[in-house]
């Protein structure tokens, strides 16, 4: 759904066009929906993951969003595609 929006107690002069804004209850659903399923099919992935003896590729930016002890494990790293292998006591969910 798009609305106009205007901020409240400012009047827009006649020059400026108005702001446009898209409003959608499932557009954050949709986003993750795609993100798993480009990691599914490996594309955009910038990272790998190993635990327990499995590579399981993954999105640097969600890893890091998702995560602090990933967003500071990543903020660092100056590997195009870092290998991060995960602690022992993390095991893999497939």
């Amino acid at each position: 759904m798009w609305s106009v929006c205007s901020e409240q107690g400012m009047s827009m002069e006649k020059s400026e066009a108005p702001m446009y804004v898209y409003e959608s209850t499932v557009h954050c659903a949709n986003i993750l929906l795609c993100l798993n399923e480009q990691r599914r099919q490996g594309v955009l992935c910038d990272v790998t993951l190993l635990v327990e003896g499995k590579e399981i590729r993954a999105h640097r930016a969600v890893l890091a969003a998702c995560s602090q002890y990933f967003s500071l494990l990543l903020q660092g790293q100056k590997d195009q595609e870092p290998l991060i292998n995960l602690p022992q006591k993390v095991s893999a969910l497939t």
